[in-house]
């Protein structure tokens, strides 16, 4: 009974945005003809806000934007631009905010678009909904990961070179099954390839090397994420004084840095500690951190 009455309050309190209107979670029902289960014809946002400021939306909405003309989607909003975007994370953001007040303004968000039920592969309409989706977090920075991470190498699938892979799609399959693996080595995070045998980006991060004073990443040609947190980076790294590279990566890259971390828009910067018997250190990497949360700490953008 407790339980039974703990899911109901949960329920009763937590809300989501569909298409505009605020609903409770377990009500929203998808049908079984929804093209982002059938066909993973969809795209989604991960964004994080700090005490109430997200410094970094209009670098998600941009690369949004993208996929939605690729897509050729259509909203159900005649002007979706960022005003809009902002106008919906504060009516949640409000929401939320008025059932936990004690809580800081602090949060993970995931905005998913996709496309409207019918058709098979060819879709009988190109209108579009849209999902955003809230989860409250503990801390107003990205922290700093201080033992480092592990990470290793997938090999079983490869990713492609194609303009899909720069967006974030509602196909995650390579990145499941990576995830598998990581799970089953026992390491933090592994690293995936593309058809080349080149190193592309991790399971839910783009990649980093650091040799003398050069900072080095896959070029989006290799088939990344174009990663928010990637673009700033590589300006820190400008800042710095670091000579800044977007190359092709190969795996014996791993054997011959200083450094190695990972970046993305919840947890910002994860520095890596080892590859199998190589060891990193940190110092470029933290410096780089620490530049991040300076941004967000100064950060005038208010939602």
């Amino acid at each position: 009974m407790l339980e039974a009455s703990r899911i109901k309050n949960n329920m009763s309190r937590d809300r989501i945005l569909y298409n505009g209107k605020l609903a409770i979670p377990e009500e929203v029902k998808l049908n079984l003809n929804n093209r982002a289960f059938r066909y993973g014809d969809g795209l989604f946002e991960t964004m994080r806000m700090f005490e109430g400021k997200m410094p970094f939306l209009e670098l998600h909405l941009e690369r949004l934007q993208t996929g939605i003309d690729m897509l050729q989607l259509d909203l159900p909003i005649a002007n979706h631009g960022i005003e809009y975007w902002q106008y919906e994370i504060r009516r949640i953001v409000k929401y939320y905010h008025q059932k936990y007040p004690k809580q800081a303004k602090n949060y993970r968000m995931r905005l998913t678009v996709f496309r409207n039920d019918g058709g098979y592969y060819t879709p009988s309409t190109n209108g579009a909904s849209y999902i955003l989706e809230v989860e409250r977090l503990k801390t107003s920075m990205f922290d700093w990961n201080e033992k480092g991470l592990t990470i290793d190498i997938f090999r079983k699938v490869n990713l492609d070179k194609g303009r899909l892979n720069n967006l974030k799609t509602a196909n995650g399959l390579p990145y499941v099954l990576a995830s598998l693996f990581k799970k089953d080595k026992g390491v933090d995070d592994v690293l995936l390839l593309n058809n080349k045998e080149r190193i592309v980006e991790s399971t839910h991060s783009n990649v980093f090397f650091i040799k003398n004073n050069t900072l080095i990443t896959p070029a989006l040609g290799e088939g990344c994420t174009a990663g928010t947190t990637r673009k700033i980076i590589l300006g820190i790294g400008k800042e710095l004084g670091l000579k800044v590279k977007t190359t092709k990566c190969e795996i014996n890259i791993l054997k011959n840095v200083d450094e190695v971390f990972l970046s993305n828009a919840i947890r910002g910067i994860q520095w890596v500690r080892k590859f199998k018997k190589k060891r990193y250190e940190h110092r470029v990497s933290k410096a780089i951190y620490l530049k991040m949360n300076k941004l967000i700490d100064n950060s005038k953008i208010e939602i």
